[in-house]
């Protein structure tokens, strides 16, 4: 008996140590963030980014909370679910630059389209099953006074997009992205 008993801890103590190095051992999730490299435009009403710029898909930093320190004080605890970001909010900031007369700043205003690689607006689609898709709410951030330049009577303004998606609605595991469409226009 008691012989069984020491076999069985030895054996929970091998598996607690296999488990504590498997969890060492597991890559930690890395923030992956999106430069855009957005050239200053020269000309007036010349957009500095393409038109149209591809959303690049969810990174596990986002949909991961912070590592946080919790205690098992039972076997029970180990079968609770894992906590999960499912709202997620990305923020584009100076997405776009376009040089305008001083007169028009105050008048510009900004659009943006997103549609999903299966063309839904307003979504983003998964990169493997593009019939599965996620709502997202774009919201444009102000348009802003960057420089400006009194030789040509110029200001350049730039913009950028707020996107808030809840993937609590994917259905399917992976990637989700899509492509935003920036218009500019005036009042």
């Amino acid at each position: 008996m008691v012989s069984n008993q020491i076999t069985s801890h030895q054996s929970n103590l091998k598996y607690c140590l296999g488990m504590l190095v498997a969890l060492l051992a597991w890559p930690q999730p890395e923030a992956i963030a999106q430069s855009l490299n957005v050239p200053e435009p020269t000309q007036i009403y010349q957009l500095s980014t393409p038109q149209q710029v591809i959303v690049p898909p969810q990174q596990l930093g986002e949909i991961t909370p912070a590592p946080v320190s919790e205690t098992v004080m039972n076997p029970q605890d180990l079968l609770a679910p894992p906590q999960f970001n499912t709202v997620i909010t990305r923020e584009l900031p100076g997405l776009w630059q376009m040089r305008v007369p001083l007169d028009q700043v105050a008048s510009l205003y900004a659009t943006y389209e997103l549609k999903a690689g299966n063309g839904q607006s307003d979504r983003f689609s998964n990169n493997e099953r593009s019939e599965q898709t996620v709502r997202v709410v774009v919201e444009p951030l102000p348009i802003i006074e960057i420089s400006r330049d009194e030789n040509t009577n110029t200001a350049l303004v730039e913009g950028g997009a707020r996107l808030n998606f809840d993937l609590a609605n994917a259905h399917s595991a992976g990637g989700y992205g899509g492509v935003l469409t920036v218009t500019v226009n005036q009042r």
